[in-house]
């Protein structure tokens, strides 16, 4: 039997997380639309169990967005503001050929996006630019990141205030996935062993190289009245650590916001992380971008499968 689940009973109201394991924004913009009507959505957490969070307006702080493309989302952001709920977005745009991102938007789409996503924000502090994951291989050598950073910052100049980085994980199925053997991950250390590759046989950023390149993409980010920092990546300290869902992403929408999410609990998603507490709504395996370095992805047939199949009006993603 299918039933529904009735969301928990609870004083404390949620920022929804949409979401760090899918593209909700992008392609999934009528099934979020067909929550918010019912009040409730349905995921499935990491170990597999079933849970529900309430999205009713007064059970919701306010929504963070993960995207490489809004603009389906565009009539949603309307409704949201004109109800008055806070909304902030962590928008990925890396530039990558087709044979690591396959199915992002052409830069230039993406860049105009992100500019129309930031006019329907109270400010620029409210949406936050991710290159992430760095990549460094024979194709994308450090000057490559140079140039390529660059013509970016300077698109994306006044829209934003802050840009979020890291090196890509050596999780398995990344390392799968890529398939180039000149690939530079993160490098490993004793406190992530486990959750990253069991074999050493994969290529490391070294820290001399690793610490170069971030001072200078910081430097141009600068120039561009941005700050790099970084994301769950400590042993890169010369950056400031990331916060991407905090404080300063919701102040603009005023004090009252701000102290309560200042009141919610931390809610790291990996070590190192600094962010509050989410309740994530998205789900793995139902991204069909083919991000090479995804994490949340198993298989592409699968994604893509399952988005096939989605239904907008269920209670899940899948």
């Amino acid at each position: 039997m299918n039933r529904t689940l009735t969301p928990e009973k609870s004083n404390t109201v949620n920022i929804i997380s949409a979401s760090r394991r899918t593209d909700i924004p992008r392609f999934y913009p009528r099934w979020f639309a067909e929550r918010r009507k019912a009040g409730v959505a349905e995921f499935r957490n990491v170990f597999g169990g079933r849970g529900s969070v309430s999205l009713r307006y007064e059970d919701v702080l306010g929504y963070l967005f993960w995207t490489r493309f809004a603009r389906p989302f565009t009539p949603q952001l309307r409704v949201l503001r004109a109800e008055g709920i806070p909304f902030v977005f962590q928008y990925t745009i890396n530039g990558y050929g087709r044979e690591i991102e396959p199915h992002s938007p052409a830069l230039v789409k993406a860049i105009d996006d992100f500019q129309a996503t930031s006019s329907l924000l109270p400010s620029n502090l409210c949406i936050q630019w991710r290159y992430d994951p760095i990549v460094l291989s024979n194709r994308y050598p450090p000057d490559w990141h140079l140039e390529n950073f660059t013509l970016i910052a300077v698109s994306l100049k006044g829209a934003t205030r802050v840009v979020n980085t890291s090196f890509i994980e050596p999780y398995k199925k990344a390392i799968r996935r890529v398939g180039d053997t000149s690939v530079l991950f993160r490098p490993i250390d004793e406190q992530r062993h486990k959750s990253v590759a069991k074999s050493r046989n994969i290529l490391e950023v070294s820290f001399k190289e690793g610490r170069t390149l971030l001072e200078q993409l910081a430097a141009i980010a600068q120039s561009h009245d941005m700050e790099l920092r970084m994301c769950s990546n400590p042993e890169w300290d010369i950056l400031p650590a990331a916060q991407c869902c905090g404080i300063e992403l919701f102040a603009p929408y005023g004090e009252e916001i701000t102290n309560r999410v200042n009141s919610l609990r931390p809610g790291p998603s990996r070590a190192s992380c600094r962010c509050v507490k989410t309740v994530d709504i998205g789900m793995d395996n139902t991204c069909p971008a083919g991000c090479k370095y995804c994490y949340v992805v198993t298989a592409q047939e699968t994604a893509m499968k399952n988005f096939r199949m989605h239904q907008p009006m269920s209670s899940m993603l899948r």
